[in-house]
């Protein structure tokens, strides 16, 4: 059964990717308080994605291969990526200096390139795909796990885990080198993934809960948000706590008003996939169109009116690109730009 509902997640959750990475177009300090609301509200938005790669995971598992399962992520993900990743590798190599060790750029081009597409580094978004191939490639253990149940009682405790480690926490604990990022990231993100398969296979109870409980949880939402507002920068288990607790009260809310919202926001979902591949790179050309057009050093000033039309503009332009891809390319548009 097709769920519309988790579509349109799939829609929100890119929405707010692209939310996150258009503030760093403008510069903030005479706004800070806004930066700081968009920041504390879209920051980490690939949380919500692992949770719905999760949810969907579970909920197509009747059907799952590992051999077929692994092919088809080659395919549409690793390859749209490997072909994605071309102009930044270029820029990375020739004209933008990442923020990678300070002896990476004295490696051969070869390790350099290997290293960016191991670790995602050569475009910001670009980190989401090493980290859930990791995914990929351990499929069988989440399908042993959801059959058994039982390891469903374990995620409270790396629910807890992931809040006060965060992103890097593996990292700062172990001293490992950035090249390790994916499996840093992979480690914080696993409960969000595995409560994805949680709330797929209870999926009906979670919606029954939550139509009784939805305002208390949503309380609870409301609070991590503020409390991330008020420690931005310092407390990582708020954001974190504000995202997961958000995933099954937006899968609620999602299904209540699918009625309201039905196809009118579902485009999207669909070109999700390619939006966040392709997003970074319009986000960057407005940065340097914007520098030669007006010889300034400085982004431009930030506010409610400049970041909403760059959020618009950026989703319009990547979604009619990737309707274009859609229709010139017909079924190869997916081996390409993820879509």
């Amino acid at each position: 059964m097709y769920l519309n509902h988790i579509h349109n997640f799939r829609s929100f959750a890119i929405c707010g990717i692209v939310g996150a990475h258009a503030l760093y177009n403008f510069e903030w300090q005479n706004n800070e308080l806004m930066f700081v609301f968009f920041d504390s509200l879209f920051n980490e938005s690939s949380i919500w994605f692992f949770f719905i790669a999760g949810f969907l995971f579970q909920y197509l598992s009747p059907r799952y291969s590992y051999g077929d399962y692994l092919l088809k992520k080659l395919k549409f993900v690793i390859v749209p990526y490997l072909i994605l990743s071309v102009p930044a590798l270029v820029a990375s190599e020739f004209w933008v200096k990442q923020e990678v060790p300070a002896t990476f750029y004295a490696l051969p081009v070869w390790e350099q390139v290997s290293l960016f597409l191991l670790t995602g580094k050569h475009l910001a978004p670009f980190w989401f795909v090493p980290t859930i191939t990791i995914f990929y490639l351990i499929a069988p253990v989440f399908i042993k796990m959801d059959k058994l149940k039982w390891p469903y009682l374990l995620l409270p405790a790396v629910i807890l885990l992931s809040a006060f480690l965060g992103r890097d926490g593996f990292l700062t604990a172990t001293g490992l080198s950035g090249y390790y990022s994916p499996f840093s990231k992979g480690i914080y993100l696993f409960s969000v993934y595995f409560f994805g398969l949680f709330c797929s296979r209870y999926h009906q109870k979670v919606l029954d809960l939550m139509k009784k409980y939805h305002l208390i949880i949503l309380t609870f939402v409301v609070v991590f948000f503020f409390s991330e507002m008020y420690w931005h920068g310092q407390q990582v288990y708020c954001q974190y706590l504000f995202k997961i607790f958000s995933c099954p009260l937006l899968i609620y809310y999602l299904y209540v008003y699918d009625g309201l919202l039905k196809e009118r926001f579902g485009y999207l979902g669909t070109v999700s996939f390619g939006l966040f591949f392709i997003h970074g790179y319009l986000l960057s050309a407005l940065k340097f169109i914007y520098f030669e057009a007006t010889g300034l050093n400085n982004l431009p000033d930030g506010n409610l009116l400049n970041y909403t039309v760059l959020v618009l503009f950026v989703l319009l332009v990547c979604t009619y690109l990737l309707y274009f891809s859609r229709q010139y390319f017909g079924k190869s548009s997916r081996m390409l730009v993820g879509c």
